[in-house]
């Protein structure tokens, strides 16, 4: 396959001083990576054809409109899902999901709608129902056992403690937890890992009347975080351990911006004693593979990829400056930190992951 790799800039004569309570120099982990989400699937799609979809990412929001066409000239009800990214069983600083490691700028949820997921069909909103399933390292399911110890609460958030401290557990919850393999103390001091992982799907029954039905969904993404560094030989790199300028395609051009914002950051006047900042990088993936699970191609699918705020958890943190990423779809400039790209019959090969650069 024919791949090209185009990146994009638009730098700002702007400094911005990020306050970035979620990352840290330590946060680093063997591998870095955003927690991916997509688009809707159907369990079973032989009848409906994707018309069209119109995709908006941005890392402040990420917004499909889809146009469904049932030819059959009777009325299909299927059931569709929106599985949400798995919730990992380690702690923000250095998040592990089956996929891997990852750094990710997300606070332990408390609800399962972490992503503000919401979808319509023909303008009517639907409230959808909600799988939660808390699967143990070799696959078992312990989502109802754990509603019945400690709730909501205590099933969305597995992690890596260092400490009692850090999530008090009461003696009966820590007995409870053991009996069901859920619990393990970790070596060398109080800590305790509460290992599993949370897989949320919310999904409904969907009736698709002949004709174009159109379903529109969007959601919050959970960015990948990273540090994005100029090494002492010269070469740009970043934490995590995935090298920013083969994974996110970045081209000469981008290079030069990014080296341009990593000086003018260095350059930038701090209270005497502070060490310069450090330029951050975000990640954003979309799983787009999952619209094979309709019958044939996109008939038309539009990609607009924006810049904006950078959100984490509530806080606005930074403004992007930079993005970057690998496709071989035609992106074209259509305004500042603004790109779009339009394809017909449209079989997606590989799934999207963008790197928006802040200062």
């Amino acid at each position: 396959m024919n791949v090209r790799h185009p990146s994009f800039q638009y730098v700002s004569v702007l400094t911005l001083a990020l306050s970035l309570a979620t990352t840290s120099p330590a946060a680093a982990n063997d591998s870095s990576s955003e927690l991916a989400a997509g688009g809707i699937v159907l369990v079973k799609a032989d009848a409906i054809t994707m018309q069209r979809e119109d995709l908006t990412l941005s890392p402040s929001e990420v917004k499909v409109r889809y146009e469904m066409r049932n030819d059959t000239g009777q009325p299909v009800t299927l059931r569709v899902a929106f599985p949400m990214p798995e919730v990992p069983s380690d702690g923000p600083a250095g998040m592990t999901t089956s996929t891997g490691g990852h750094n990710v700028a997300l606070r332990p949820p408390t609800d399962p709608n972490f992503m503000r997921f919401r979808v319509s069909a023909n303008g009517r909103e639907i409230k959808p129902e909600v799988e939660i399933r808390a699967l143990l390292p070799g696959g078992r399911d312990i989502a109802a056992a754990l509603r019945e110890i400690g709730g909501l609460p205590l099933l969305l958030q597995p992690g890596l403690f260092p400490s009692p401290e850090d999530k008090p557990l009461d003696v009966a919850t820590r007995q409870k937890l053991a009996a069901l393999g859920a619990i393990e103390k970790l070596d060398g001091g109080d800590g305790f890992r509460l290992p599993w992982a949370v897989r949320i799907t919310f999904h409904w029954m969907q009736t698709f009347a002949p004709g174009v039905t159109v379903v529109e969904h969007s959601y919050r993404p959970v960015l990948g975080s990273r540090f994005i560094v100029i090494e002492g030989n010269g070469r740009i790199d970043g934490s995590g351990g995935e090298n920013p300028v083969r994974a996110f395609c970045i081209d000469a051009a981008t290079d030069q911006a990014i080296r341009a914002a990593d000086k003018r950051l260095k350059d930038a006047k701090r209270p005497a004693g502070t060490e310069a900042s450090l330029l951050m990088g975000y990640t954003l993936g979309y799983i787009l593979q999952t619209a094979r699970n309709w019958r044939g191609p996109i008939g038309t699918f539009h990609l607009t990829l924006q810049g904006g705020p950078i959100v984490t958890g509530d806080k606005t943190v930074g403004e992007v400056r930079i993005t970057t990423l690998c496709t071989d779809l035609p992106l074209r400039r259509t305004g500042p930190q603004h790109f779009e790209a339009t394809v017909r019959d449209y079989v997606p090969k590989e799934d999207l992951r963008v790197l928006y650069i802040s200062e």
